[in-house]
């Protein structure tokens, strides 16, 4: 696996970040990190940076992200840039409540990290 993947402890938010196509064969790793990252951690709130343009490999690779990061207890998720396409699958599997986290896209990570602190009020 070639993403990074950390906690920002002054602001309660994990990252990932794309560093490469998004295949398969991450998920259970990206899985286990942020779990070990989550671990004795009240809010589980994720920014994942998509600035470059990379692709994520097939609907199997999105179905077992999403269901691992709904076992998580991944609260929301702030989309930093990506591809046209990549953000138009996420919009539909956000709205059609098939990825049951709430979501939004952002051109900034700072916009990310206010737009998550601004849903802990909730």
């Amino acid at each position: 696996m070639k993403h990074n993947i950390w906690y920002d402890d002054q602001n309660d938010v994990a990252f990932l970040e794309f560093t490469s196509n998004y295949l398969q064969q991450d998920v259970e790793p990206i899985l286990a990190k942020l779990k070990e990252l989550f671990t004795g951690k009240k809010l589980k709130q994720l920014i994942i940076i998509m600035s470059s343009t990379y692709k994520v490999e097939n609907r199997e690779t999105r179905e077992l992200s999403n269901k691992g990061l709904s076992e998580l207890g991944v609260t929301h998720i702030g989309f930093v840039g990506g591809s046209a396409a990549n953000r138009m699958i996420a919009r539909v599997l956000i709205k059609t409540g098939i990825l049951k986290i709430d979501g939004d896209f952002f051109r900034e990570k700072e916009e990310a990290i206010k737009w998550l602190k601004s849903k802990r009020s909730e």
